[in-house]
């Protein structure tokens, strides 16, 4: 008898990847990388989650893939264990959680608490009105809490009631999967770069159409083997990317909507008086920096069950030089930290 209870999925990592297509659709980011963490996109939206009841929270918890509250915090108590692992070989990661509220409202006793225990962050009382009094403390915080990477996330014109901000096909396409030297002993963590390369220079859009159409795609377990290669090159890259308008909009076309709504009237547990309170706008600001530092290359190509049996005359490349799409995941728990696309040539490592 199949099992009837349907798997939850959590839809953040597909928000990001709606996000990119868009983004790529649109001539004029041609030349624009992008990045994003649905990590952070995670984060934001279960800290408002822990504030909400009825629908809403219902509505939320689905799109998060839980069952309920207890269900999110400890799931995100487990996402800030891999965050904490980072470094000694492992990718340098900095997660950035911060929360303001205004001084005209009073967080619940129970909130800050929360806010504390489960997502290690001391929520700060602002006046917005004085804006840009308020975007000097937000940057300064971005700028040392992720080492100097990400020196402005807000500008004055974002400011009007923000209440969290967090910085952080066809089988045409090959992928390689590049370990990080971490996680072999003692945390037994294991993190790696995914790169999806399209076959050809165009088919990026059909590659994202691909993801799209499977929310498991960034987390399954994909089917790879150990190949030779004629040649394996990859670029280095460096860029930041800031993401606002399309996230609540990708948000609402996926069926999260009351969040959003002007007239909820179910975020009812972090501040007094009650509200309406909603979630007026998400910005995110990600940076990254990959080279060959602390990498060990392991190029492999999905394995697909249409194989019809000619003989290989020549070894296969992998030659990242048209616009691919990239993973940066946790691979016990498979958790993705980041996705992007990387639509501009830079130097190669090989």
């Amino acid at each position: 008898m199949a099992n009837q209870e349907e798997e939850k999925v959590d839809s953040c990592a597909l928000v990001n990847s709606r996000i990119i297509l868009k983004q790529i659709q649109n001539a004029k980011n041609a030349n624009t990388n992008i990045l994003l963490s649905p990590l952070s996109f995670h984060a934001v939206l279960s800290m408002t989650a822990a504030g909400a009841t009825g629908h809403t929270l219902n509505q939320m918890l689905q799109f998060l893939g839980v069952s309920d509250i207890n269900e999110l915090n400890s799931k995100f108590a487990n996402m800030a264990d891999v965050i904490d692992s980072n470094g000694n070989g492992g990718p340098d990661l900095s997660f950035l959680n911060g929360m303001w509220v205004a001084h005209t409202h009073q967080l619940r006793d129970s909130y800050k608490d929360l806010a504390n225990a489960v997502y290690k962050t001391e929520p700060k009382v602002v006046d917005f009105k004085r804006k840009e009094e308020v975007v000097e403390e937000v940057n300064a915080w971005a700028e040392s809490a992720s080492r100097g990477l990400i020196t402005e996330i807000l500008k004055p014109k974002h400011i009007t009631v923000i209440l969290k901000v967090h910085g952080n096909l066809m089988k045409s396409y090959q992928v390689a999967k590049i370990p990080y030297d971490i996680g072999k002993k003692d945390d037994k963590k294991e993190f790696s770069m995914f790169i999806f390369l399209p076959n050809e220079k165009d088919e990026l859009p059909s590659l994202l159409e691909k993801v799209n159409s499977d929310p498991k795609f960034f987390t399954q377990n994909f089917r790879l083997r150990r190949e030779p290669l004629d040649a394996f090159y990859i670029p280095k890259f460096k860029f930041s990317y800031t993401a606002m308008k399309q996230v609540i909009r990708t948000m609402r076309e996926m069926g999260l909507t009351l969040p959003f709504d002007k007239k909820c009237e179910e975020i009812t547990k972090i501040m007094e008086p009650h509200g309406p309170f909603f979630i007026n706008r998400i910005l995110q600001k990600a940076f990254i920096e990959v080279n060959e530092k602390g990498t060990v290359a392991a190029a492999v190509t999905e394995e697909f069950d249409d194989d019809l049996g000619f003989p290989m005359c020549e070894l296969p490349r992998f030659v990242a030089d048209h616009p691919f799409l990239f993973m940066i995941r946790e691979e016990v728990s498979r958790m993705v930290l980041f996705t992007g696309a990387v639509l501009i040539r830079y130097w190669f490592i090989k």
